[in-house]
């Protein structure tokens, strides 16, 4: 994946991604760590944790690509995109059901910028560049916690649709209970 794309999409300033760094670890054990993240991201990791689990996505030895979000040049929070094929148990990562199919998962870890409409431009732009990236993808699924309703609205207005509920059966805490499948197909 490319270090950086950028939507200019809505207000205030560009949504830009660029490739989660060794140097970023910190300030993403920080947001993994803050109280508004742990209620849905529910991995307690220590930064040496977060490094372990983290380190083979920013070398490139693990088919996870994560990246920073940045708005108006301030880091944000974090979003991460894989093609479910690529993944060791492939398609039962979320039970969804969906061929060819890549995953994403996101945070905002800066409390300040959630309910304003970011989480929405943010999956609608990395969306988009998953897509150009993957020409085999024929849709892009996310799993958030039935519960977690910005997450879901987030993705509803960056045009996603409901599927079904699922329960994963990862051993992730972050998949404990309930989770809504949200598909968006590859556009026409």
């Amino acid at each position: 994946m490319p270090n950086a794309a950028t939507s200019r999409s809505g207000s205030p300033g560009p949504v830009e991604f660029t490739a989660l760094g060794h140097a970023d670890l910190p300030l993403l054990h920080r947001w993994l760590s803050a109280p508004h993240v742990r209620t849905w991201w529910r991995d307690t990791l220590s930064l040496e944790e977060v490094e372990r689990k983290y380190g083979p996505r920013i070398d490139g030895t693990g088919p996870i690509r994560c990246f920073v979000i940045e708005v108006e040049g301030d880091p944000i929070g974090m979003i991460q995109g894989y093609r479910h094929a690529d993944l060791p148990d492939g398609e039962r990562v979320g039970g969804i059901g969906v061929p060819a199919a890549a995953g994403i998962d996101y945070l905002i870890g800066d409390a300040a910028r959630c309910g304003r409409g970011i989480g929405s431009r943010v999956i609608s732009a990395f969306s988009a560049l998953l897509f150009r990236l993957h020409p085999d993808v024929s849709a892009i699924v996310a799993t958030p916690q039935k519960d977690n309703t910005a997450s879901c609205r987030a993705l509803e207005k960056a045009g996603f649709t409901l599927s079904h509920d699922a329960v994963h059966d990862s051993g992730d805490p972050s998949d404990s209970g309930v989770s809504a499948v949200y598909v968006l197909p590859r556009p026409a």
